[in-house]
């Protein structure tokens, strides 16, 4: 789906507004989000006990400055009901979208100057006013890397919209600026120490920040010259989306009162949750398919870790048990691969990690810690996880690259065991990360659960404190009415038989996540090779002039506030699609996993189809038409409760002792009539796929005289631009071959997901070849 651009009232808004920030694409009006009331009484006696760790004075000033700052975020993020607590000492600062509260560090009250301090409580302010990531779906949440990437370029986003819309704001970026560098210094060193190398994507989140640092101060881009050849690389070839990505913020007059999108009124809640939209779409096409790279490569280099860890714990059991050294805790497998030379570069690495943990536990002891908390001794970046780590820089790239084959020619198991310890190691760090760097999405999707738990956890403690009407007080513990019991048991009951009754639906579609998530990756990347960025002149301001045209507006005196010689980025309209999915419920396609095979096929596209906003339709057909999913219907609880019901109704026609449907799948007549639908629609490639057994019998309905399939057809190529397209299920559908220009046959039907999914894909890449 490509974005389109959205030109405002150039005139109603500030003239310092840059015209390249105002670029939207938007698809329909959405509601607008209410803040959720906040002030409670835990929360206060939190406070409490936060300002309980410090001396009076302390608390007089962490107080003074709270209620200053306070002021400030109001006026920022628009919203006099947000609270601005304390945070635990040392935790930072950051904006928490479900609760609705900013949240700062009482320490950095006391020891950060007042510009400082000024500057990141309008950071956090903006992103309440202008930050929203609710939409942005777990699994690709979840992606190692994916919500450092998103956050490295939602900070530049945010701080655009503070600094145009508050011009004060820009005096204090400097300053700030310099606190992200020493905060990049910290993170790259616990990185040493914890994961023995440099993460990629790190070094390209915060160069995309420095660079974006450069763009505010009126330079232009250049790359750090310091930077790993394949993040530079990475950068190089992201950095123009990454910079589109960050000026899509609303206006000041946008975010507070909305506006027009194509001639409708939307507020400004709606507006503010489009352009956040957009940027995130920006960042997901353009920016992660090769920021994911870098993802990908540090893997390995964790892979590598995790073995080399493993070595070091088989090292350090020998020596417990009075052994020598000498290289014991390699594999011989892996010793047989090596040169004396690197044996012993590894073996000396393995020492050297051995000896700075004892020295560690060392430390903690003389500090009067326990062993594993003496990462303080270190100075480090809050709440990240601690433990030493092999160095990779000290090892040659020979003897690394042979580390990585031994990986590769181990058992499956065990490759799957090292992977999913580097993963899991990878999220620790990138999580801990995210949780210090400053103004984060902190609403991202994948704690949404995690609150919803500790908060329900939360009210039912507080609740245990009173009793509830219907209870009555003993002396033991709270005893609840009979009522209340039955009820509670009616429910349990109740919440049994549902889970007992689950959806086909979310059944099948476990089955076919991988292939769902294959498929959208695939079709994603076609229609992402596809855009071509052009420049498109004639507007009054822009991100670069047209100088061929301002030489010809100066010499018919048209003064520069008067020119039209600016120009903008535009990205052509993706060719549109219009897809019906067509899938008979026959009677005859109950036997023979037939109709569970073409819910799980239906599932797969429709949840690829909608995932990538291509406009679809889903019709059911026997002797009646069902529509499971309409043109333009979001893909709801409703719409796959629905598609769930495909199985049912193809059962409800089955006819048990033939086998055969005898009220008939009159499949001219369905197509005639998809085909009508499909035709009303606006758009320029429109496919109809017939999903079928081709077990025809003629319907009292729609008889055979009236709606043969071949005349059927026929009269749909000339009459409308439709592509048709049947997939033939089961043994003896050649016939499907006589009556389609484009067909599958013979599908079996354990196959028929993956068919469909491989046809669909050549739909969408060779449209134009219909």
């Amino acid at each position: 789906m490509e974005r389109e651009s959205f030109k405002p009232n150039i005139e109603s808004e500030p003239r310092e507004q840059p015209e390249s920030a105002r670029r939207l694409r938007f698809e329909k009006e959405k509601p607008a989000i209410e803040s959720a009331p906040v002030y409670r009484a835990l929360e206060r006696k939190k406070e409490k006990d936060i300002l309980e760790e410090f001396t009076p004075e302390q608390q007089v000033e962490i107080k003074q400055k709270q209620q200053i700052l306070s002021s400030l975020a109001y006026f920022i993020g628009k919203d006099f009901k947000i609270p601005v607590e304390l945070n635990d000492p040392g935790a930072g600062w950051h904006w928490d979208f479900q609760k609705n509260v900013i949240r700062i560090d009482p320490r950095d009250l006391l020891e950060k100057p007042m510009d400082y301090l000024r500057f990141v409580i309008s950071h956090e302010g903006g992103h309440r006013r202008i930050s929203r990531a609710d939409f942005i779906p777990p699994d690709e949440w979840r992606q190692p890397g994916f919500s450092f990437m998103m956050n490295a370029i939602e900070d530049p986003r945010d701080n655009n919209f503070v600094a145009e819309s508050y011009p004060k704001f820009r005096e204090q970026m400097s300053l700030a600026y310099q606190q992200d560098l020493d905060f990049e210094a910290k993170v790259k060193q616990k990185a040493g120490q914890k994961l023995g190398y440099q993460p990629r994507f790190i070094q390209a989140g915060f160069e995309y920040i420095k660079q974006w640092f450069r763009e505010a101060e009126g330079k232009d881009f250049k790359l750090s010259e310091d930077l790993h050849e394949e993040v530079r690389r990475t950068v190089q070839a992201t950095l123009a989306s990454a910079n589109d990505s960050w000026l899509r913020y609303p206006s000041r007059q946008e975010a507070d009162n909305g506006g027009k999108i194509r001639g409708k009124k939307v507020d400004g809640e709606a507006m503010i949750k489009e352009y956040a939209k957009t940027s995130y779409e920006i960042n997901r096409d353009e920016v992660w398919p090769e920021f994911k790279k870098l993802i990908d490569a540090d893997m390995e280099d964790q892979k590598m870790q995790e073995l080399l860890k493993d070595m070091q714990k088989g090292q350090e059991r020998q020596e417990e048990g009075g052994e020598s050294g000498g290289g014991q805790g390699l594999p011989q497998e892996l010793k047989d691969k090596l040169t004396p030379e690197e044996q012993r570069a590894l073996q000396e690495a393995i020492e050297q990690a051995i000896d700075n943990a004892k020295k560690e536990q060392e430390e903690a002891r003389a500090g009067g810690k326990e062993a594993g908390e003496a990462e303080e001794a270190v100075e480090p970046v809050e709440g990240m996880p601690f433990g030493e780590a092999i160095d990779l820089k000290t090892l040659p790239e020979e003897l690394k690259q042979k580390i990585k084959e031994y990986i590769e020619s181990l058992p499956e198991d065990q490759q799957k065991e090292i992977a999913e310890k580097a993963q899991a190691a990878f999220k620790e760090f990138e999580d801990a990360l995210n949780e210090e760097l400053q103004g984060k999405l902190s609403d991202n999707p994948e704690k949404k659960a995690e609150r919803g738990e500790k908060e329900g956890q939360e009210q039912e403690n507080a609740g245990q404190a009173s009793v509830s009407a219907g209870e009555r007080v003993t002396t033991g513990q709270v005893q609840k009415s009979p009522a209340k019991i039955l009820g509670e048991r009616v429910f349990s009951e109740k919440l049994a038989e549902i889970e007992r009754e689950e959806n086909a639906y979310e059944k099948y579609r476990r089955e076919v996540l991988p292939l769902i998530d294959q498929l959208e990756a695939e079709l994603r990347q076609i229609f992402v090779d596809r855009r071509v960025t052009s420049w498109k002149g004639g507007f009054k301001g822009g991100k670069r002039i047209d100088i061929k045209k301002r030489i010809q507006e100066k010499a018919k005196d048209v003064p520069v506030m008067e020119s039209h010689a600016w120009q903008r980025r535009e990205r052509p309209q993706e060719k549109d699609y219009a897809i019906s999915l067509l899938v008979d419920v026959s009677g005859s396609m109950y036997w023979d996993d037939k109709s569970k095979e073409a819910l799980k096929s239906i599932i797969v596209l429709g949840e690829v189809l909608n995932r990538l906003g291509v406009n679809v339709e889903i019709l059911g057909f026997n002797d009646d038409m069902k529509e499971y999913q309409t043109y333009g219907e979001d893909m709801s609880k409703g719409v796959r409760d629905r598609i769930g019901e495909i199985i049912n109704d193809a059962a409800s026609k089955r006819c048990n002792m033939c086998r055969m449907d005898h009220n008939a799948s009159d499949i001219g007549w369905a197509t005639e009539v998809a085909a009508e639908r499909l035709a009303k629609q606006k758009a320029a490639q429109k496919f109809l796929i017939t999903l079928s057994d081709y077990q025809f019998e003629e319907s009292p309905k729609h008889p055979a005289d009236k709606y043969e399939l071949g005349e059927t057809i026929k009269k749909i190529l000339e009459k409308t631009d439709a592509h048709l397209i049947g997939l033939g299920i089961g043994r003896g559908t050649e016939q499907v071959e006589t009556y389609y220009p484009n067909s599958i046959t013979n599908v079996r039907a354990k196959e028929m997901a993956g068919k469909l999914a491989g046809l669909i894909k050549k739909v969408i890449a060779n449209y134009d070849k219909f």
